[in-house]
């Protein structure tokens, strides 16, 4: 059985052919993605955790990247997407790098206000 995994964010075919895709950064935009779990929840879940941001609720993330059209995935740097495959799917959480280099700046931004 082989996966496909496209870049949610700019399209590029992060994997094809593969029996296991393996966390990695995609080829096209340098976003990193993370997960790889058989509900989205639980891949947020597992990416917020080897991103060191474990403390932040993967419920309220899950919601928040859900609810950005394509277009605001792209531009806000996050997008939760599954592979293709045979039957059982994995998901996986893509994150661009923040202009400061946190990889996980972008997530936060969605869930916590704007200081000001």
């Amino acid at each position: 059985m082989s996966a496909r995994l496209d870049c949610p964010l700019c399209g590029a075919v992060v994997a094809d052919g593969v029996p296991d895709i393996t966390p990695g950064m995609c080829p096209g935009c340098g976003a990193r993605y993370e997960g790889g779990e058989g509900a989205a929840g639980d891949a947020v879940r597992a990416a917020l955790t080897v991103l060191g941001a474990g403390g932040l609720d993967p419920a309220q993330v899950t919601d928040a990247v859900f609810r950005l059209s394509p277009e605001e995935s792209a531009d806000r740097g996050v997008a939760i997407t599954s592979d293709a495959r045979e039957g059982f799917y994995c998901w996986w959480l893509f994150v661009r790098q923040s202009d400061g280099g946190d990889p996980v700046g972008a997530v936060r931004a969605l869930i916590m206000p704007a200081a000001g």
